[in-house]
C-alpha cells in the first residue's frame, strides 16, 4: 500500500511538472508574454490546452482557462484566415464562473468580459444580463471578515507565576497568526479588484442598456441605486445616471447628419459597441476588444491617393436646376416663339401684295 500510494505520489508530481512546463511553453508562444517571432495564437492554445489535460492543479487551470477565454475572444495579432471565436471565449469564461467562488476576482472579470462580447455581437440584452449578473454578490461578508482579521491582536505575552519572565508565544499562536495575516491580504486584495470589476460592470450597464435605449439606461440605472443602496455600486450608478440625464436634452437636438446602424457611433455619446465605457470614470480598457465590423461597403482595390479621396468625400448626385432659372427658361423659349411666328405672318403678307 506504501509503495502504491508513493508511486501515486510521484506520478502526481510529475504531471503537476509536465503541466508547468507545458504553459511555460505556451507562454512563449502566447503574444500576451511574449513578441518573439514564436507568437502564435494557435500554438499557445494547444500548449494550454495539453496543460489541462497534463492534471494542472486549480491555480493553474484558473490561469489557462482565463488565458485561453482571453486568446479566443481577440483580435490581436491573428494569423491570415483567422477570426475571433467567440462562443467559444464566453463558453470558457462560463466554466471559470461555474468553477470557482465568487470570492474569486477572475470570476467578475469572466462575467463582466461576456457581456462585452455580447456586445461586440450586437445583443445587448444578453450583454446587459451578464454585467447585471456581476453587481449580484453581495460582498459584505468579506469585508466584516477582512476587518475582524485586521483588529485582532498579536497574542500577549505570558507571564510565569512568579512574574520574572514573560513567556513568548508559541509556535501554534504564531502559525495562527501568520494564517490570519496571509487571509487578510488575501481579502484585501481580492475585494479592490471586485470593487473595480463591479464598478466596471455599473459602467457598462449603463452604455448596454443606452445602446437599446436611453430611456432604458435611466430606469437600470435607478433599480441599481435602488437595489444597492448604501454601498460603492449605488454611488458608481448615480454618477453614471447624472451623466445620462446631463446627455438626455442634447439627445433630440436636430442633427444634419443621422448616424446610420452600422456607422462606429451608434448613438449619442459617439462610443462604439465594444463594450468599453468612454466615462472619465472608467475603470480599465480591456485590450482585447474588437471592434464592430460595420456594414457599409469598403473598396476592395488597392488604396491610392486619388482611390482614398475617392472614398473619403464620395460624388454627390446631380442637383435639380433652381425653380427660378426653369421659369425664366420657358419665357424665354416662348418669347422666341413668338417672334418667329410674327416674322413668317408679316413674311407671308408682303408676298401677298407683291
Amino acid at each position: 500500500m506504501g509503495v502504491f500510494a508513493l508511486f501515486c505520489g510521484g506520478q502526481a508530481a510529475a504531471f503537476a511538472q509536465n503541466a508547468a512546463e507545458l504553459i511555460e511553453q505556451a507562454h512563449e508562444c502566447d503574444n500576451m508574454y511574449t513578441l518573439g517571432p514564436e507568437r502564435s495564437q494557435q500554438k499557445a492554445l494547444g500548449l494550454y490546452q495539453a496543460a489541462l489535460e497534463a492534471g494542472a492543479d486549480e491555480k493553474q487551470r484558473l490561469h489557462i482557462l482565463y488565458r485561453m477565454a482571453q486568446l479566443y475572444g481577440s483580435a490581436y495579432e491573428l494569423q491570415k484566415g483567422e477570426k475571433p471565436d467567440f462562443p467559444k471565449a464566453i463558453e470558457l469564461y462560463e466554466r471559470i464562473i461555474d468553477s470557482y467562488p465568487p470570492e474569486e476576482p477572475l470570476v467578475f472579470k469572466a462575467m463582466v468580459s461576456i457581456g462585452d462580447h455580447y456586445t461586440t455581437l450586437w445583443e445587448f440584452e444578453k450583454a446587459l444580463k451578464w454585467h447585471k449578473k456581476a453587481l449580484q454578490y453581495d460582498t459584505g461578508p468579506m469585508a466584516e471578515e477582512l476587518n475582524t482579521l485586521k483588529n485582532k491582536e498579536m497574542p500577549r505575552m505570558q507571564f510565569t507565576p512568579d512574574g520574572s519572565r514573560p513567556e513568548p508565544p508559541t509556535e501554534e499562536q504564531l502559525l495562527e497568526l501568520k494564517k490570519q495575516h496571509k487571509r487578510a491580504r488575501l481579502l484585501e486584495k481580492s475585494l479592490r479588484k471586485i470593487k473595480r470589476y463591479q464598478e466596471f460592470a455599473v459602467d457598462q450597464v449603463a452604455y448596454s442598456a443606452g445602446l437599446i435605449d436611453p430611456l432604458r439606461a435611466h430606469g437600470e440605472l435607478r433599480a441599481v441605486i435602488d437595489r444597492h443602496s448604501g454601498t460603492f455600486i449605488a454611488e458608481r450608478a448615480a454618477e453614471r445616471l447624472k451623466e445620462n440625464m446631463d446627455r438626455m436634452p442634447r439627445l433630440w437636438e436636430p442633427k444634419e447628419d443621422f448616424p446610420q446602424p452600422g456607422n462606429a457611433s451608434l448613438q449619442p455619446g459617439g462610443a462604439s459597441a465594444s463594450g468599453i465605457s468612454q466615462t472619465k470614470h472608467s475603470i480599465e480598457t480591456p485590450s482585447d476588444k474588437v471592434p464592430v465590423l460595420t456594414r457599409q461597403k469598403v473598396s476592395l482595390e488597392p488604396d491610392t491617393p486619388g482611390k482614398a479621396q475617392e472614398n473619403k468625400h464620395p460624388a454627390k448626385e446631380p442637383r435639380a436646376p433652381p425653380l427660378g432659372y426653369l421659369s425664366v427658361s420657358v419665357i424665354g423659349a416662348a418669347g422666341l416663339i413668338i417672334v418667329l411666328l410674327a416674322a413668317v405672318i408679316i413674311r407671308k403678307k408682303t408676298s401677298c401684295k407683291e
